[in-house]
């Protein structure tokens, strides 16, 4: 599997890296040969040195050397930047650009063939981190199964709807810090406190996916009346700290889908 990256910034970075650790654990997956883009030639060149991935002399270099494309450019003018370039028949371009709709980025890179895809970036380095890709495509989903769970979507609203979970799991590590940072001032060691909130979410969130009882059942199971679960919710809801995620969720929806 070869594929070219148009945009080498963290995401890059980290979808690169998640590829190749994919490569250590998995001995049956055969590895992803990368073609870069110069964009920020620094990251460019380490992740050559430590990644062992080629660097294009250009963007249309990166095109004309790769039948798969994975656009991670900036939302604000990526789509002018795959507009200046010469795409052919039979190529397959998949854009990880937050709100690039997939009409617009068909327009951008015609003739070829145009999917959108959506990650959390840094989780996808360590194989953790979910991907949604629409429409579904075997090629794509094969690169995106390297880098954790793989969601296909063949409907656009449900897959803007659940894109907006990139803005949800950037802003979940800013409140895990906030956790964090809340033992620290109490007195607790700030490795301890990290692992601490880390093992909490991830323990819970593999409540989730394994419980077979449902979301309203899994709350009343885990709050005991009177207890300090039913007092730290109850501040919380007071306060619209529960419902302010539904205010700041929809307004990230409304940014990238216009008019929803």
């Amino acid at each position: 599997m070869k594929i070219g990256i148009l945009g080498v910034g963290h995401l890059a970075e980290y979808l690169v890296r998640g590829a190749r650790r994919a490569e250590s654990v998995r001995v049956e997956f055969a590895g992803v040969e990368f073609v870069l883009s110069p964009r920020s030639g620094d990251k460019a060149a380490g992740l050559a040195e430590t990644c062992r991935c080629a660097v294009a002399e250009s963007n249309q270099a990166v095109v004309d050397h790769c039948e798969m494309v994975l656009v991670c450019l900036p939302a604000a003018t990526g789509l002018a930047v795959l507009k200046a370039l010469q795409f052919r028949d039979g190529q397959s371009v998949c854009s990880a650009m937050a709100g690039a709709a997939l009409a617009d980025l068909t327009a951008a890179v015609a003739p070829a063939e145009a999917f959108c895809a959506m990650m959390p970036g840094f989780a996808n380095a360590f194989g953790a981190g979910p991907s949604l890709l629409y429409p579904g495509d075997a090629d794509w989903e094969a690169f995106l199964a390297l880098l954790g769970p793989v969601h296909r979507f063949a409907d656009r609203q449900a897959f803007e709807t659940a894109a907006v979970f990139g803005a949800m799991s950037g802003a979940s590590i800013f409140l895990m810090r906030h956790l964090v940072r809340w033992y620290e001032r109490q007195g607790l060691d700030a490795v301890t406190a990290r692992a601490l909130v880390a093992e909490t979410f991830r323990g819970n969130a593999e409540v989730l996916l394994q419980a077979e009882a449902g979301l309203d059942a899994i709350a009343v199971g885990v709050t005991t009346k009177g207890g300090i679960t039913e007092q730290l919710v109850g501040v919380l809801e007071a306060r619209g700290a529960l419902a302010a995620w539904d205010e700041a969720m929809d307004g990230v929806l409304a940014r990238m889908v216009p008019g929803r």
